[in-house]
């Protein structure tokens, strides 16, 4: 952060400006990471298990090639029991047209009371005779037909079951194949993704306060995206454990930081109170100052001085100068480099006193 970033309208303009960057960034690195996360089912192989790969073609092709054969057999029985069906429904009914026939003839043959005519009796009889026997046969042909279909039903059955079994050994080898393939492909994303995110914690940590700070936090941002969200649809039956486990590892480390950061702010802290004021106000960066006046904080022990009233010149909390009058007469906060009523230099007391021979 520069000397006006602190109160300057052109340095809040640059800092909206280079968050817009860094968003900007990580949008396009993560237009980039999920192209090369999906691309990466690809390496394994050239691509994912095909389930039909799996076939035993050699134990399946004969099996499948008999099949054909009872379809085209099943194919040619159906058609003649077609034929026979239509055969027998026509002996039949000629069969029992005689039959009426025969007995209208005989009704007739009562009530006239003429039994002179035996011998048409008998060929009427005999003639009906042929055409049972004739629809029997076709009857008989239709059973036969028949026996031979459930036959080739079960011939079908057996092989369906053969084949049924096959399929089961296949199905199982692909699922074992696609597991591994699974596990391969989620390796190689890991291998990419996590040493990203390891990369963009120790860049934020190391150099989140360079003059580069926008790109360090995109590539933050986009490190974040392509392992906590660009990941979740890839992940097999355990890979959420891995994210979550990562996500807790980083939370521990984020949280330990933190605390030590703190520890060392504190013990700074104590030992900047042990030090004389002249010391302490030399030790203030002028761009700190300048923010904690704007919040109305000691720019030594961050803590309220208008607590005391708004005419304080010291912090009520560590005795630090916080503001002393210019030759002028004018009110200055002490760290104010210029007199803000006459412009001239502004020596903070301390400094003067410092300078002073004892």
């Amino acid at each position: 952060m520069t000397t006006s970033q602190a109160y300057s309208r052109p340095a809040r303009l640059l800092q909206i400006a280079s968050w817009i960057i860094a968003i900007v960034f990580a949008g396009f690195l993560d237009m980039l990471g999920s192209l090369v996360i999906r691309d990466l089912m690809f390496v394994p192989h050239g691509g994912p298990p095909a389930a039909g790969q799996f076939v035993d073609t050699r134990a399946s092709a004969p099996l499948d090639a008999q099949l054909r054969e009872i379809e085209r057999q099943r194919s040619a029985l159906g058609d003649k029991a077609q034929t026979l069906s239509t055969g027998y429904e026509r002996a039949s009914t000629e069969y029992h047209d005689a039959q009426e026939s025969l007995r209208n003839w005989l009704a007739t043959r009562s009530a006239t009371g003429d039994n002179r005519n035996d011998i048409e009796l008998l060929s009427r009889t005999r003639k009906l005779d042929v055409l049972q026997a004739n629809a029997l046969n076709w009857q008989h042909q239709r059973d036969a037909l028949a026996d031979q279909q459930r036959k080739l039903d079960s011939q079908s059955e057996t092989i369906n079951a053969q084949l049924g079994r096959l399929q089961a050994d296949a199905d199982a080898r692909y699922a074992a194949a696609q597991k591994r393939y699974e596990l391969t492909v989620f390796g190689w994303r890991l291998a990419l993704t996590l040493p990203v995110l390891l990369i963009a914690v120790w860049l934020i940590v190391k150099h989140r306060k360079s003059r580069y700070w926008p790109f360090i936090y995109g590539f933050g941002l986009f490190a974040l995206s392509a392992f906590f969200v660009e990941l979740v649809p890839y992940l097999p039956n355990f890979g959420g454990y891995v994210r979550v486990l990562v996500g807790i590892a980083l939370t521990v480390f984020a949280g330990l930081y933190m605390l030590r950061a703190f520890q060392r702010y504190v013990e700074r802290k104590r030992a900047e109170m042990q030090q004389s004021q002249s010391e302490r106000a030399r030790s203030v960066a002028y761009e700190k100052a300048i923010s904690a006046y704007q919040k109305k904080l000691c720019p030594s022990c961050d803590k309220p001085w208008n607590l005391g009233g708004e005419q304080v010149s010291f912090c009520i909390h560590c005795g630090l100068r916080l503001f002393q009058v210019c030759g002028c007469g004018a009110r200055n906060f002490a760290f104010f480099p210029f007199c803000n009523q006459c412009g001239t230099h502004v020596k903070r007391a301390d400094d003067e006193a410092a300078g002073t021979p004892g």
